[in-house]
Parts: C-alpha cells; structure tokens; sequence
C-alpha cells in the first residue's frame, strides 16, 4: 500500500491514542463535495489571544501530539514558517510513517494559514483564527483537503469524520494544559 493511499492517516490517529470524551464545546464539521473534504473546527481556550498564538506556531511543540514523532521549523522570512513534520499512525491494520513539508504563513495574533507544499495528497490548506473572549480565547480552524488515493471515499469519510473529531479533541487539551504557562512575550 503507497503513503499516496495512506495520506488520510495524516489528519487521523488511532482511536486507542485519543481521549473518548469530546473537549467541551468543540464543534467539527467535515463536508466533501466530489474528491475534496472541508473542514470547520472551533473550541474555547482558556488562553489569552497571545498565549493561544504561541501555542498555535510552536510548530516544535506538535511532537506533543499522539502519532507525531519529529516537527522541525525552519523560519523563511518574518510572517513565513516551512515546517517539516512525521508522523506514525495505525488505520485498519497498518502502521505508517507519512511525511509532509507545509508552509505557514503568520499575521501576529489573529490568524496562522498553511499549504502543504509537499506529501501525500493533492493538496491541504487551512487556517486558524484567534479571537478573544472572556475566558481567554476561541481558536477556528478552516481547511481543505484533496486525497489522492485509491481508497473508496466512504472509507475515507468515516476516518475524516471520526478521526478529526478525535485530532482537535488532542490540540484542544494540549492548548489547555498550556494555560499556566505563559509565554514571556506575552507577559505585560
């Protein structure tokens, strides 16, 4: 089996690696219109609008996340990120390492936005939004995803369904253990 056909395993993980309970307050929506998926998430973070986008480009950090095993950053200009990222993940009865190289581009504070320049599907990109609130921030995330692969979409919409709950159910309690601990740079 080719990473071309496995490159869905990128957006899930295993379910044994995932907390059974959702995060309070997520929402993921996933819709596919022929071959591309979009997908809308949002969750409430304790964060501040600052400490939240610390945490959303500590493209390191993602090693933190189940199935992740090496992020590496290497930043192109001063608003410009490529990222190089491997993961292992368990679908069905296979283990796989898949690899890919994003690149993210940053406007400080509001707004972190990806392509993937290299990897396993036709195309990947997203964007996530930070917006205050009382009780720290909302962080939303927009995406979309083109596999290229010969799996049959309705396998292939289970996992996105499922597996993407489960991948934001990961990012928002990390984002939450995060909460007392708060950047320098974002103390004043």
């Amino acid at each position: 089996m080719s990473k071309r056909l496995l490159f869905l395993l990128l957006l899930m993980a295993h379910p044994m690696a995932w907390p059974e309970e959702n995060y309070p307050g997520l929402s993921v929506d996933v819709k596919r219109d022929g071959r591309l998926y979009t997908f809308i998430a949002s969750f409430d973070t304790p964060l501040t609008k600052c400490a939240a986008y610390r945490y959303l480009t500590d493209y390191e950090g993602a090693k933190n996340l189940p199935g992740v095993i090496e992020s590496a950053a290497t930043r192109q200009s001063a608003n410009q990120v490529r990222v190089e990222r491997s993961a292992d993940e368990h679908v069905l009865f296979f283990d796989v390492r898949l690899h890919s190289v994003m690149e993210y581009t940053e406007r400080p504070f509001d707004r972190i936005a990806f392509t993937q320049l290299t990897g396993d599907s036709k195309t990947f990109r997203g964007s996530w939004e930070i917006e205050a609130n009382r009780q720290g921030s909302t962080l939303r995330f927009k995406g979309s995803w083109e596999p290229d692969t010969l799996i049959p979409f309705f396998v292939i919409d289970h996992f996105a369904r499922n597996g993407l709950i489960e991948k934001f159910n990961a990012i928002a309690r990390l984002a939450e253990r995060r909460k007392d601990i708060l950047p320098v740079s974002c103390r004043s």
